[in-house]
């Protein structure tokens, strides 16, 4: 063999460890910026997801108040009384407020 033929041949073992070299490091870019587009897309349908559930959530909250309302008003008037200050009474005994103090002091024990 003379020298131009291995020089050709040294040339091309060059070239194509070069090409796979390359071929090897965008690969492997390529299937990272896969992998990320796939986790966005995640993510993107569970706060899609997450934020249906909250409106579905406060929607029925909504409703549950609507109907509560509806039902104060079929009440008579006493009855509304009545039941604004059961519904203060129980507020106070749930959050363990004591009464005013000059009541606690003079009041009957």
């Amino acid at each position: 063999m003379d020298k131009r033929t291995k020089h050709k041949k040294a040339k091309k073992i060059v070239i194509r460890g070069i090409i796979l070299l390359m071929l090897g490091v965008f690969g492997v870019n390529v299937q990272a910026q896969s992998a990320r587009k796939a986790e966005k897309a995640v993510e993107r349908r569970q706060d899609k997801l997450d934020k249906q559930k909250e409106d579905k959530k406060e929607q029925s909250k909504d409703e549950m108040e609507e109907l509560r309302q509806k039902h104060i008003k079929m009440q008579t008037k006493e009855v509304q009384k009545r039941m604004k200050k059961s519904r203060k009474k129980a507020k106070k005994y749930n959050e363990r407020k004591k009464g005013f103090f000059l009541k606690r002091w003079f009041g009957r024990k």
